[in-house]
């Protein structure tokens, strides 16, 4: 296995703007005046490993969604799969017990790589676009009521 690049670098950049608490407004016409208006966004975690060969289509999907004004995307390398041989060099045990923690609070009984957990609440196969992007939609949806 060769190393790949990952889209860290949108982790550390997302997990400062969910730090700060800053929202990309966009703008709206009403009545001749402009109205500021917040752009929901959501917080997509995505639970990877580079000893994971299905993972490469999830990170892309992920650094897509980075692109996406309403997205927050992060990235959270396991060590889990450590084990078998290849140890991943952005594994952190702080990022497997995360992952863990979702699970319990989702009564989910195991963690998999890749994982998306979505707005902190939902969780998809990472490489399934129509479940993560229903997922998003329906949290985007929760979070404007």
């Amino acid at each position: 296995m060769f190393w790949r690049p990952r889209p860290f670098l949108f982790g550390i950049v997302g997990a400062l703007l969910l730090v700060l608490g800053l929202q990309q407004p966009g703008l709206a016409q009403s009545g001749g005046q402009v109205v500021p208006q917040v752009v929901p966004q959501v917080v997509v975690e995505l639970f990877t490993s580079q000893g994971c060969n299905s993972c490469p289509p999830a990170d892309r999907l992920l650094g897509e969604l980075a692109h996406r004004d309403d997205v927050i995307a992060l990235t959270f390398n396991v060590d889990y799969w450590d084990y078998l041989g290849w140890k991943d060099t952005l594994a952190q045990p702080a990022n497997t017990q995360r992952q863990r923690h979702y699970a319990a609070a989702m009564r989910n009984r195991s963690v998999y790589t890749p994982q998306m957990v979505i707005g902190g609440r939902q969780h998809a196969v990472g490489s399934d676009v129509a479940a993560v992007s229903a997922a998003i939609e329906a949290e985007q949806r929760r979070t404007k009521d």
